[in-house]
């Protein structure tokens, strides 16, 4: 089926350039390039803390808050981190076109929904426990 394909291609090449992303990343910040929020020397003093006391000692972000720290060399590798968590929403837009265009409608109108609850997912409008 021509959709199947579309999706699988666009998934193998998302996956790919999102590998690349993250080696990119790793390496600016393995190798120092970027100053990281966090020094890598501090790091083993935070580990064992538990997320309440991490967030207060480190002032890490919580949620999105990690866009505004992209740019600090430990919180570049999110950047891959979540393009690779967009690499589902692109296929899925890439499906409806497909769907949309063989009339499709029942098919097209699942893959709608299914982009809805994946943008409702990420945007965290609907959360528990806070």
């Amino acid at each position: 089926m021509r959709e199947q394909k579309v999706y699988a291609d666009w998934l193998d090449a998302g996956t790919h350039i999102g590998f690349v992303i993250l080696l990119v990343t790793f390496c600016v910040y393995a190798s120092g390039l970027a100053a990281p929020q966090i020094p890598l020397a501090d790091l083993p003093k935070y580990w064992g803390l538990p997320i309440d006391r991490y967030l207060a000692a480190t002032g890490a972000p919580v949620g999105w808050g990690w866009v505004a720290y992209a740019a600090r060399g430990d919180y570049m590798n999110f950047i891959g981190i979540a393009f690779l968590g967009t690499i589902t929403v692109a296929c899925y837009l890439r499906l409806v076109v497909v769907l949309a265009v063989q009339r499709d409608w029942l098919y097209t109108a699942v893959a709608v929904i299914e982009l809805a609850i994946l943008a409702t997912s990420a945007s965290g409008f609907i959360s528990r426990g806070h």
